[in-house]
């Protein structure tokens, strides 16, 4: 145990440029079971050899008789390195017996899973970005017409034209089932605004049923309140009153209390109305809101169906510019590409004529490789080229 005299955490070179490298953990292990060899200590684990990068951290695998003798050896001669290799007070270390985790040990495997995982986060991140922007570049109309600025020869610019035709007619039906929509949504709009309209017509006759009819209610039931009380004194002057008095009595107080059942008859007749009302106004209200909703629904529909229409529209007025544009440049690629085609035939025929007529090996093997070098150049723009009227030819003059 001579190394403890040679205290300090020395320097492991475990840092790694790419995540999810080597394993920071076991890299670390290795550091610590082979530094002995050079007189630096690391405490106690660091005085074992290395029995493979798991045990090395296993602090109660490694104790001894003595807890107490494990917990001086960790905390003698230990400083703690903070902030860029600058040297702290000595921290001591409790390490229980009854404590299975050796936290040194936990805090580098927690280290590797990070490492680790940042590292898958990091490639996806980059594998997605790739991915959407490949994307962008080969899909939609920025696409296609990307696809025709950069088309080398005829064939490209019939394919990138086919391309064209199809996005357009893509942008079509999509303008035409937004047109289908607005109309739709505009048309049931419409409709809604007229129930609206007279849902709140309905509303205000209602409201205005319960305001008159609480008014005949307050007027009747003040009326009923009088007659009674007249009523009352009527009966009242029955037992004093002479004959004739009794007859004249008698007579206002049935009339009276027609006069009652019939205020009563009225007054019923004006509660059930109001209730009615009452009822119908909280249906209409329902109905109202129900309405509105409908209608900014509408509405809403109709702005993106708008939208939706405007987008389509605006890309294919590009599309229609880029077919105009690169019609014009497919026929100037034609013209271009036919006169070369004839140019290149009109050479290896003139090789093969020469090929044909001269008996000197040389020569024929000399025109043979010129012949083919120009052959593939023919063939190359015949596989590229549009222009019709011209085949493929054989490579070998010999065969």
């Amino acid at each position: 145990m001579s190394s403890i005299n040679k205290p300090g955490l020395a320097k492991l070179n475990t840092q790694s440029t790419t995540l999810g490298s080597a394993s920071f953990k076991s890299t670390t292990a290795n550091k610590l079971a082979s530094s002995t060899r050079s007189g630096q200590s690391y405490g106690i684990m660091a005085q074992r050899s290395a029995v493979g990068s798991g045990a090395i951290f296993n602090v109660k695998r490694y104790n001894s008789a003595s807890i107490s003798a494990q917990r001086h050896a960790l905390n003698d001669n230990r400083a703690v390195i903070r902030n860029n290799n600058i040297v702290a007070p000595p921290t001591a270390h409790n390490c229980s017996g009854n404590n299975s985790m050796n936290k040194y040990a936990a805090a580098l495997a927690i280290t590797g899973m990070l490492t680790k995982t940042l590292g898958s986060v990091v490639s996806a991140s980059k594998s997605s970005n790739a991915a959407q922007t490949s994307s962008v570049a080969k899909n939609g109309t920025a696409g296609v017409i990307n696809e025709l600025a950069t088309a080398k020869n005829s064939a490209d610019i019939q394919k990138g034209l086919a391309k064209v035709e199809t996005e357009m007619k893509d942008y079509e039906t999509k303008i035409a089932k937004a047109e289908e929509t607005i109309s739709k949504e505009t048309k049931l709009k419409s409709e809604n605004e007229n129930k609206l309209k007279d849902t709140e017509t309905q509303i205000s006759a209602q409201k205005q049923n319960i305001t008159k009819q609480e008014g005949t209610i307050t007027k009747l039931q003040s009326s009923i309140q009088t007659d009674k009380m007249t009523l009352s004194t009527l009966k009242s002057q029955l037992s004093s009153a002479g004959e004739l008095a009794k007859v004249s009595l008698q007579s206002q107080i049935s009339e009276l209390e027609a006069k009652i059942n019939q205020e009563e008859t009225q007054l019923k007749e004006a509660q059930d109305s109001k209730a009615e009302s009452e009822k119908k106004l909280e249906e209409l209200g329902k109905t109202k809101e129900n309405l509105t909703n409908q209608i900014s629904t509408n509405e809403k529909n109709i702005q993106e169906a708008e939208a939706e229409k405007n987008s389509a529209s605006s890309k294919k007025d590009s599309l229609e510019e880029a077919k105009v544009k690169y019609t014009k440049k497919l026929s100037e690629t034609q013209n271009k590409e036919s006169k070369e085609l004839s140019k290149l035939h009109t050479e290896i025929a003139n090789y093969a004529k020469e090929f044909q007529e001269t008996t000197d090996a040389d020569k024929k093997s000399k025109l043979a490789q010129k012949y083919a070098g120009k052959a593939k150049e023919y063939n190359e723009l015949v596989r590229n080229s549009t222009v019709s009227g011209h085949t493929e030819v054989g490579l070998d003059l010999n065969s």
